[in-house]
């Protein structure tokens, strides 16, 4: 997981690459049922392995999740060492958590 700073690090320079505003709330988990047929129904949870975040993806560490007007998933390979992290819609989105304070 990333520390505090290290976050708001990783929220801030996501803002100013997208251009868009970041909700700063700390979302532990999203559940997600996906329009694409290939991509089944799963929990996408911070500190745990995820497989399939796209097609044919290998399993990865999710390592941040921010709210704008989509939601970002962010691992090492995406969000981290490349600027782009996953998507996923709102209308995907089913379920939001947030961590408790």
């Amino acid at each position: 997981m990333l520390s505090d700073e290290e976050f708001e690090s990783l929220r801030n320079r996501l803002e100013e690459s997208l251009e868009v505003r970041i909700r700063p709330k700390k979302i532990k988990a999203i559940y997600v049922n996906s329009m694409h047929h290939w991509q089944p129904p799963m929990t996408i949870e911070v500190g745990k392995y995820a497989r399939g975040l796209e097609k044919d993806s290998p399993s990865e560490l999710v390592l941040a999740i921010f709210e704008a007007t989509t939601f970002l998933v962010c691992t090492q390979a995406r969000g981290i060492d490349k600027p782009l992290p996953y998507f996923f819609t709102r209308e995907d989105v089913r379920r939001v958590y947030e961590f408790e304070e």
